[in-house]
């Protein structure tokens, strides 16, 4: 009973940390924890009165810890350099993407324009003509039935 309860909440855990926006969320809010955590730390350091009488050269030893804790994350440097060049890279291509879809979307609309257009002016054409041709008829009937005295 134990390890199902276990596995369920690590099964849901990780539900929720595969939501896009809820990791986004998270990692910024992680992010700016982590920072806003060194830089007070940072400074309770610089404003306690007993930094340097602990031991000497803890002050050194206090920024070394700052700069492995900064490295340490969730990610080594190397592999979040890769990332965020990866993200990079992936942005271009998507704008790239997206302006090409936009061009031929603008072709597309541009041409079917065109060829409603021609198809339009063919319908009024046709009307027209159908127009003439009724009253033509019109015409000659009533020609026919002036002619016949009627």
């Amino acid at each position: 009973m134990f390890n199902m309860f276990n596995e369920e909440i690590i099964k849901s855990m990780m539900e929720v940390y595969s939501n896009p926006l809820f990791k986004n969320g998270f990692n910024d809010f992680f992010q700016k924890m982590q920072k806003e955590g060194i830089e007070s730390a940072r400074k309770f350091w610089n404003l306690s009165p007993e930094k340097n009488n602990l031991f000497p050269g803890a002050s050194e030893l206090f920024e070394k810890l700052v700069d492995f804790y900064i490295v340490l994350g969730f990610v080594p440097k190397v592999k979040y350099d890769e990332v965020v060049k990866e993200t990079e890279k992936l942005k271009y291509e998507n704008t790239f993407l997206r302006d090409t879809i936009k061009q031929l979307q603008m072709n597309l609309f541009k041409e079917g324009g065109e060829k409603i257009e021609g198809v339009w002016k063919d319908v009024i054409d046709h009307q027209l003509e159908m127009n003439n041709e009724m009253a033509k008829s019109f015409f000659e009937l009533f020609r026919e039935l002036k002619g016949t005295g009627q």
